[in-house]
């Protein structure tokens, strides 16, 4: 059984997939809509603390007994990530950075093929508090923000490149513009104002998945995570705070 899921950062926000509140069985995959925060920490090779707290979220909070695959968000170690410390791998007739056994990142573009389902991965977005200043928490409430440092806690690698767009036009060309199902860490640049982004600086990776929305792709429903949201307008759904079957 397919599930999905929100941002998870770390563990900072991954109460809803407790035992408690996710049962799930041997075997099922759950797929993570960016803000996995699995490879995070700049110091992890050299600091015993931060490595710690890294490896408990990827091998006990991110339970053993799923297969866990996200796009990449805006919170992720990109210089880890795609740095060649983590292999890439062909899974699901797609390519994923392998992190653990259990655990991989939908590399942007690939098309994946999961329980007879098609899947176009488009992950990355940008973030909007490089700067310092006010901004919400986890829960929605505003608070003092010190900003981010490029290379500890944000990198550039956050949006997709020209190389990104152009792997997608490669493999959607192969399948002839259809799949089943999108997943994205935001959404295309229309629909920002239904999720409630009309404030928010734009985005030139909202911009690329408008393009690809626009050139004519078929798809049943468009996942993504990013505002924090558990909300569907249309065929575009939000995750956040839950883990909900792909079908539901």
């Amino acid at each position: 059984m397919i599930w999905v899921t929100g941002d998870l950062h770390g563990g900072e926000t991954a109460s809803h997939i407790t035992s408690s509140n996710f049962s799930g069985k041997q075997g099922d995959i759950v797929l993570c809509m960016g803000d996995l925060g699995g490879v995070w920490y700049h110091d992890y090779h050299t600091n015993e603390e931060h490595r710690r707290q890294e490896d408990y979220f990827l091998e006990s909070r991110l339970r053993k007994r799923f297969l866990w695959m996200a796009v990449d968000g805006n919170h992720e170690n990109f210089a880890r990530l795609f740095g060649g410390g983590f292999p890439l791998l062909e899974i699901f007739g797609g390519r994923a950075y392998k992190i653990r056994e259990h655990v991989y990142y939908m590399k942007r573009g690939e098309v994946f093929n999961i329980e007879g389902k098609t899947f176009l991965a488009f992950g990355g977005a940008m973030s909007r508090d490089k700067n310092p200043g006010m901004v919400p928490n986890a829960y929605g409430k505003m608070r003092p923000w010190p900003g981010r440092t490029e290379g500890v806690n944000w990198w550039p690698e956050e949006v997709p490149g020209p190389e990104d767009l152009e792997n997608a036009y490669r493999n959607l060309d192969k399948v002839g513009w259809k799949v089943d199902y999108v997943l994205s860490h935001t959404c295309p640049e229309s629909m920002r104002p239904y999720f409630g982004a009309e404030g928010r600086p734009a985005d030139p990776t909202e911009s690329m998945l408008q393009e690809l929305l626009t050139r004519g792709l078929i798809y049943s429903d468009w996942h993504f995570g990013h505002y924090h949201l558990d909300m569907r307008v249309e065929r575009f759904v939000c995750h956040y705070k839950r883990v909900r079957s792909l079908n539901a």
